[in-house]
């Protein structure tokens, strides 16, 4: 049976992601209430009252927060969480609650304007009446929806968002020790490096706890960080000793991987 009309609550729905939820299930005419460490709704007494309850917090306290909700969320209702981690967070939910599971990662920042066209990764936990109606909700306002098990999703994004981050920081880092000022360096940029540099400083302009979590909290991030070391190590060593031949292969052989890819 279709469900009509379910109650929203979302934990941290003040917060980027949260509040951009927020708005989306009040597009589609639901009834959305949010609660926040400075909202006068309590996330209990939300979770207790509605249908849909939604964890929107950091990563570093998802699993608190899932362990004190996810007792009150009622057993025909529906559990999910907004994090960049799923495996940790839908064990633990399923765990601590009675009601269907899922873990939920949208693949997008809350400055998005326009959702056609906006990835989200689906991660199913237990049942399949909520799945559904989530699903058909996201399809049918133009999100591309990948269906995923939770240890699948971190370990792609060990290496989409682990090496990604850790890759601008070493660049970062490497910057701030070259002896150069940012300003002459700007200067000399290319646009391509240019846009390199705007990337670092809009991630300084974030809470480092964010990216701490990326990094710290997959352990599939540190093996992928690991394997871009190494990847790092072998170029070194090829163009120290100046072997082409060896530096041709290696872009012969990435030049058959990627040639491939769909847009």
């Amino acid at each position: 049976m279709e469900l009509v009309g379910p109650k929203i609550g979302i934990v941290g729905g003040t917060g980027g992601i949260g509040s951009w939820f927020v708005k989306f299930f009040e597009n589609q005419g639901l009834n959305v209430s949010y609660a926040g460490r400075k909202t006068p709704l309590a996330p209990a007494d939300m979770a207790k009252k509605s249908d849909v309850v939604i964890v929107s917090v950091p990563i570093s306290v998802t699993d608190r927060v899932i362990r004190e909700i996810g007792p009150l969320v009622p057993e025909d209702g529906f559990l999910m969480d907004l994090t960049s981690i799923k495996k940790a967070p839908v064990e633990t939910m399923l765990k601590f609650t009675r009601s269907e599971v899922a873990g939920v990662h949208p693949l997008f920042g809350p400055d998005e304007k326009k959702i056609k066209g906006l990835r989200i990764a689906l991660c199913p936990g237990r049942g399949e009446k909520w799945l559904k109606w989530l699903n058909g909700i996201l399809v049918k306002s133009g999100f591309t929806v990948i269906c995923m098990e939770p240890e699948e999703h971190d370990r792609m994004m060990g290496l989409i968002q682990g090496v990604n981050h850790f890759s601008t920081f070493a660049l970062a880092l490497c910057i701030s020790r070259s002896g150069f000022k940012v300003e002459d360096i700007i200067k000399c940029s290319t646009e391509t490096f240019k846009r390199r540099l705007d990337r670092i400083e809009s991630i300084f302009e974030q809470p480092v706890t964010l990216f701490e979590s990326l990094l710290m909290e997959n352990a599939a991030a540190t093996e992928f960080m690991v394997r871009y070391h190494e990847a790092c190590k072998e170029l070194i060593r090829i163009t120290e000793v100046k072997d082409k031949e060896a530096f041709g292969r290696i872009a012969l052989t990435l030049k058959d991987f990627f040639k491939e890819t769909p847009n």
